[in-house]
């Protein structure tokens, strides 16, 4: 019994627990900004300008890539890309 009891008491800890982070984790919010490629751009020169300071610049390129349909890291002067911006969320 004493078993049982143990067992059932860490699953609702556990469970709770996990149900804790699921709600508390906030889905990140992009805006959209629109650039002009300039002579001497990189795609990680333009990542590094537009990422947040916690935020991963290879996963910022991932994001402007597939925003702009990029299979590469090719860019062209006068281009324009649209940069998904992650949004600062303030929750209540």
């Amino acid at each position: 019994m004493k078993k049982f009891l143990l067992a059932f008491v860490l699953g609702a800890i556990l469970s709770g627990g996990f149900t804790y982070m699921t709600v508390s984790a906030s889905p990140d919010i992009y805006e959209k900004q629109i650039i002009t490629v300039h002579t001497g751009d990189t795609l990680w020169d333009i990542a590094a300008d537009w990422s947040g300071k916690d935020e991963d610049i290879r996963e910022v390129i991932l994001r402007i890539q597939k925003e702009n349909n990029l299979t590469g890291s090719n860019l062209a002067v006068g281009q324009q890309l649209v940069i998904p911006v992650r949004k600062k969320v303030v929750q209540k």
